[in-house]
C-alpha cells in the first residue's frame, strides 16, 4: 500500500479522481449519457480522469474522431489518462500472434494518444497505465474460442514496470494503475477479465497501489482485493454506452483519498444526470 499522505491529501479537501470507461463511440453510443459524465465532470472538482478503454466500437476511423473529440473535452477539464480496450484494438492485424503486431493500436495512437502505457502525475495522484489489450497475442490467448478477441493479457515485463513506476511515486500520492479489463470476476457475466487471473492479482498486489481502475465488464464494482501480497480496491467502471447487463443504469465512479483512507462510489444515471449510488468501498492507507 502507499505511505500515508503528506501532501496533496493531508488537509481538509480530499483528492477526487473520476472514472469513466467504455464509451464505444459506434452504434453502442449514448450522447446523453457521454454528456452527464461531461456535465459532471466540469461542475465538481476533480484532480483528474480516468478513462480505461473501449472509446471505439469497431476500431474504425470515425469512431475514434468522435471519441478523440469527447476526450478533448475531458481534457479541458482535468489532466487525463487513458489506456485501449480489446474494442480500440485491430486484432486481425496479428491473430495469434501472425502478422504486424504494431498495427494494433495503430489508430489508437493516432487518434487518442500515441502512449499506450502513460504515467501521468499531477498533484496528489499518481497513475500509471497498462496496454492489456493485446489482441490475439499469446499472452491474452487461452484455449477457449469464446475469449479469443476479447481476453486480456499482460507481461512479466509489463507488471514489472507498472510496479515499477508506482514505487516511485511521490510520497503521500493516491496511487492508481489504470487497465481496461477486469481484475475481479464479474458478478453478473462470470467472467475473468484477464488471463492468469490469479497471478495477475498477487503481481498487483504486491505494487504499491490503492485503486486499482478497470473496465470491460460493464458492471460497476467497488471491492477490497485481498491477497498475501497485500491488498487494493478495485474501480470497475460501468459503460456509458447502451451495453449495460441485466438493464442497468449506466455507471461511473468518483474515486476520494484523505491521509488516512481511499473511497470508491459508484455513480447511476438518473433522469439526466450521475447520482451517488449505494455501492462504495474504503480501505484504510495506512
Amino acid at each position: 500500500m502507499a505511505e500515508p499522505a503528506k501532501g496533496a491529501t493531508a488537509g481538509a479537501v480530499p483528492v477526487r479522481v473520476l472514472h469513466v470507461s467504455d464509451i464505444h463511440c459506434g452504434h453502442p453510443f449514448v450522447a446523453a449519457h457521454v454528456a452527464a459524465a461531461l456535465a459532471m465532470a466540469a461542475a465538481s472538482r476533480f484532480n483528474a480522469i480516468v478513462i480505461s478503454g473501449d472509446f471505439a466500437q469497431r476500431a474504425r476511423i470515425h469512431e475514434f474522431e468522435r471519441a478523440r473529440e469527447i476526450l478533448a473535452r475531458f481534457r479541458a477539464i482535468a489532466p487525463t489518462i487513458e489506456v485501449p480496450g480489446n474494442h480500440d484494438t485491430a486484432w486481425w492485424s496479428a491473430p495469434f500472434g501472425w502478422g504486424n503486431a504494431d498495427r494494433l493500436h495503430e489508430r489508437y495512437r493516432q487518434y487518442i494518444n500515441p502512449v499506450l502505457e502513460p504515467v501521468v502525475r499531477v498533484p496528489g495522484v499518481s497513475m500509471v497505465g497498462l496496454n492489456s489489450a493485446a489482441g490475439m497475442l499469446p499472452q491474452a490467448v487461452t484455449s477457449y474460442p469464446r475469449d479469443w478477441r476479447v481476453k486480456g493479457g499482460l507481461t512479466i515485463a509489463q507488471f514489472g514496470w507498472a510496479a515499477r513506476e508506482l514505487a516511485a511515486s511521490p510520497v503521500g500520492d493516491l496511487r492508481l494503475l489504470v487497465m481496461h479489463h477486469n481484475v475481479v470476476r464479474g458478478h453478473l457475466s462470470q467472467r475473468w477479465g484477464l488471463k492468469q487471473p490469479d497471478v495477475a492479482l498477487d503481481r498487483i498486489a504486491a505494487m504499491s497501489v490503492d485503486v486499482v481502475c478497470t473496465g470491460h465488464d460493464h458492471e460497476e464494482r467497488t471491492d477490497v482485493v485481498q491477497r498475501t501480497t497485500g491488498r487494493f480496491i478495485v474501480s470497475g467502471a460501468n459503460t456509458l454506452s447502451n451495453r449495460m447487463r441485466k438493464r442497468r443504469p449506466s455507471a461511473l465512479n468518483v474515486i476520494e483519498a484523505t491521509a488516512t483512507h481511499v473511497t470508491v462510489r459508484a455513480w447511476a444515471y438518473h433522469d439526466g444526470a450521475f447520482v451517488p449510488g449505494p455501492m462504495s468501498t474504503t480501505l484504510d492507507r495506512g
